[in-house]
């Protein structure tokens, strides 16, 4: 399974981590991208909403046919951690740079 983001034909962008064959997609824990201003309307953010809010557990999964989906893309990582965080193990990859050089 992988965490990725994909366009549904009903418009809705959700974020799962997913499992797939050629007829069906499985989504653990899915999560809908809504669009989040604030109120002057200057800055616009994306915050996380359960998909499927009133499903009695922690783990939610949602077995959906291919042909529901309009495309399946790799989100950002900023995605990524920020959902590992709301609906995932919590888990939050650090960016990493180095500035010494690795001569000798």
């Amino acid at each position: 399974m992988s965490i990725r983001l994909l366009r549904l034909k009903s418009g809705e962008d959700i974020v799962a981590d997913i499992d797939e064959n050629e007829e069906f997609i499985t989504l653990e824990n899915p999560a809908v991208l809504v669009p989040m201003g604030d109120p002057t309307g200057r800055n616009m953010q994306m915050g996380f909403g359960p998909w499927i809010p009133f499903v009695d557990g922690t783990r939610v999964e949602v077995t959906i046919p291919r042909d529901h989906v309009v495309f399946i893309v790799t989100p950002g990582k900023d995605i990524v951690n920020n959902y590992r965080q709301a609906f995932g193990s919590g888990i939050v990859v650090p960016e990493v740079t180095t500035k010494i050089p690795l001569t000798e």
